[in-house]
């Protein structure tokens, strides 16, 4: 028989009735029913119903009945309708089926070690260490081709704007950007490695320097970073970058590609089947609602909120606790904390003891000392064990503050440190999404988040960081110049001090390099500024221009606008600590393109399987990917990563010791 096929099985209609076609694919079930035997069998549009008579073709319905699950056949016959009685309007091609004519059997198989199901349960490991087997299941296989429609949705919204696809390369060199690299043994050149790049973030500014105007790329990233449900160490991201444009351009370019690919998979017939919420929400509208971090950090304690549950806002209570007679309140907000609450409205009666015993547990671990639980009784009055501390007048004031009203629930956290408060709050406020049926997986909220601060300061180390990467343009370029002028002329000084000490008292040089903090050694950024009249909170209080896109509290994309001269790069490589020398040996090729002439430029990068993974409605990346790593970041099927020969580590002049 020659088997080529002339339809595939899923693609078959009503239309086809009396033609001859040859179908090819895998034996989904098979029943057979005395003289009658039917196999259901499945390709990747679907199935159709193969139907052999042992009257008409006794050998073909021998053949039939020693096929069994998950072989592989070819069949040619006659479309033909089923009687009425017989549609199976469960599937697309239920109103017809094939009257086989001639039956080959292309290859046996295994019993596979999990079934080939739509609505399979069992062990995720089991489903990765089986890949290829549950890659023929068809939530798997539609998961696949909403991944290519979505990417050549993209492609194409971006052809039209006359951007140019361009290739990066993957072997790389390492690069401060917030993970750790995974780094490749160079043969050629021992002791030495190229790193796996976490995103093609410096060639994509070169190819600006270049002159290449607009340029993206479906470009492939790693990142030797711990595992999550939404993170994999390798990752596909759409990557864009703009010449001569400013943030609205960038945002106004993303809000076309964006509904542009929505839309391709909601006009697509072969996921009209599908379960999808992207499938339900209708058009994206434009433009997408913006929202400065500081609002989002004020409203919902993360700078990525999830505004299906807009109206749960949290309530800061920093000022009102300064002169309140709770001291674990009073005492966080005279230290420079914070106190933050939120009203669970309706919901007094909803947490038993053992949710809040719970709630207070999970605070403790993010470093809280306690959470404050607080419910509003019928005649107004807060009704709990700390109800005691406040005065009546304090008890009308914080019930004022949150606008509660009787049978709501109160909790309030307050700590020294921001981040705690941040954390413990939006924890909870996911929690009482869920519980009061707010995170609606149908329902998409969109929405940028702007005016990131440009700093970070992390205190036990006195030092600053980049928010968003150090090549990200300050909002305000010129008080940035400011500052780093001020370190620059902090530290020249000093140098000259330290030069002139050494000429009359070498000894006494070295002892107070090593000890005075005046000297630029061990005198950090921060505190030069504040010698300089520069307070912590104008430096905090520097803005950038970066831009987040998130949907449903998850980032899905995130880019900037970027340094484009060398001076600008300069000042802000001075204020998180980069030396020249350091830059020079990480970042000496960019900076020597901007020297030659570097347009303004920004861009943005968007995750693939992470808006792959919320519009589909999924809880893990593992499952819009191919062939994903375990949650330990092994790939199960091929066993990997595993030992290498010695021969080949002594090649590279590699010697593996024991980790500490």
């Amino acid at each position: 028989m020659n088997h080529k096929r002339t339809i595939r099985c899923g693609d078959l209609r009503k239309e086809h009735v009396g033609k001859t076609v040859t179908v090819c694919g895998w034996v989904d079930t098979k029943r057979e029913m005395g003289a009658l035997v039917f196999i259901d069998l499945r390709d990747v549009a679907g199935k159709v119903q193969l139907a052999f008579d042992v009257e008409k073709r006794p050998e073909l319905h021998a053949l039939a009945k020693a096929q069994h699950h998950e072989y592989v056949v070819a069949a040619t016959g006659t479309v033909r309708a089923r009687e009425s009685r017989n549609v199976n309007a469960r599937i697309s091609t239920g109103e017809i089926e094939i009257d086989v004519t001639e039956l080959e059997h292309l290859n046996s198989a295994k019993t596979p070690a999990i079934e080939v199901r739509d609505d399979l349960k069992c062990d995720p490991e089991l489903r990765l260490k089986h890949r290829f087997i549950d890659l023929r299941r068809k939530p798997m296989q539609r998961m696949l081709q909403a991944r290519a429609s979505v990417i050549r949705s993209m492609r194409k919204t971006l052809d039209g704007e006359q951007f140019t696809e361009i290739e990066t390369p993957i072997l790389y060199k390492r690069t401060p950007e917030g993970a750790r690299d995974f780094i490749v043994p160079s043969r050629a050149y021992p002791g030495q490695f190229y790193a796996l790049p976490q995103s093609p973030q410096l060639f994509k500014q070169l190819c600006m320097v270049a002159g290449m105007d607009r340029y993206y790329q479906i470009a492939r990233c790693f990142r030797d970073e711990d595992k999550r449900a939404d993170r994999q160490p390798e990752f596909t991201q759409l990557d864009v970058e703009m010449s001569f444009v400013g943030k609205e351009d960038v945002i106004a370019m993303m809000e076309r590609v964006v509904p542009g690919y929505v839309r391709a998979l909601q006009q697509d017939a072969t996921f009209k089947d599908c379960d999808w919420p992207v499938l339900k929400c209708g058009d994206i509208q434009t433009p997408i609602e913006r929202m400065t971090y500081e609002t989002a950090m004020r409203d919902y304690s993360i700078d990525r909120p999830d505004l299906r549950s807009r109206d749960l806002r949290l309530t800061e209570l920093t000022e009102w606790s300064k002169t309140c007679s709770f001291n674990a309140f009073k005492t966080a907000a005279t230290g420079g904390g914070l106190v933050k609450g939120l009203r669970c409205p309706g919901m007094a009666d909803k947490f038993s003891r053992g949710q809040i015993g719970n709630l207070e547990r999970d605070a403790k671990g993010m470093g809280a000392a306690g959470l404050a639980s607080l419910k509003v009784a019928a005649d107004g009055k807060i009704d709990a064990a700390i109800a005691k501390f406040f005065p009546e007048a304090e008890q009308k004031a914080l019930i004022a503050a949150f606008k509660a009203q009787p049978g709501d629930m109160i909790f309030i956290c307050a700590h020294a440190k921001e981040k705690v408060v941040h954390a413990v709050m939006h924890n909870l406020r996911t929690l009482v999404g869920h519980q009061l049926g707010l995170l609606d997986p149908n329902k998409f909220g969109l929405t940028w988040i702007v005016d990131f601060p440009l700093f970070e300061y992390k205190e036990e180390e006195e030092k600053l960081y980049a928010t968003h990467h150090p090549f990200t343009l300050p909002a305000d370029v010129a008080t940035v110049a400011k500052m780093a002028d001020a370190v620059r002329g902090w530290r020249s000084n000093m140098i000259a001090q330290v030069e002139k000490l050494k000429k009359h008292d070498p000894e006494e040089t070295a002892i107070a390099s090593r000890s005075s903090p005046r000297l630029p050694q061990v005198l950090s950024v921060i505190g030069i500024l504040k010698q300089a009249g520069f307070t912590l909170e104008q430096v905090l209080g520097l803005r950038n221009n970066q831009y987040d896109l998130v949907l449903n509290g998850t980032e899905i994309a995130g880019g900037s606008i970027r340094m484009h001269r060398t001076d600008w790069q300069e000042n802000l490589f001075e204020l998180v600590g980069i030396t020249k020398e350091e830059a020079e040996k990480k970042f000496g090729f960019l900076m020597n393109a901007l020297a030659h002439g570097a347009p303004p430029h920004g861009g943005i990068a968007m995750g693939i399987e992470r808006n792959l993974m919320c519009y589909m409605g999924l809880d893990n990346i593992q499952d819009v990917m191919a062939f994903p790593k375990s949650a330990t970041g092994r790939d199960l099927m091929i066993d990997t990563p595993n030992e290498v020969e010695p021969k080949l580590l002594k090649e590279l002049g590699i010697e593996i010791k024991p980790v500490a």
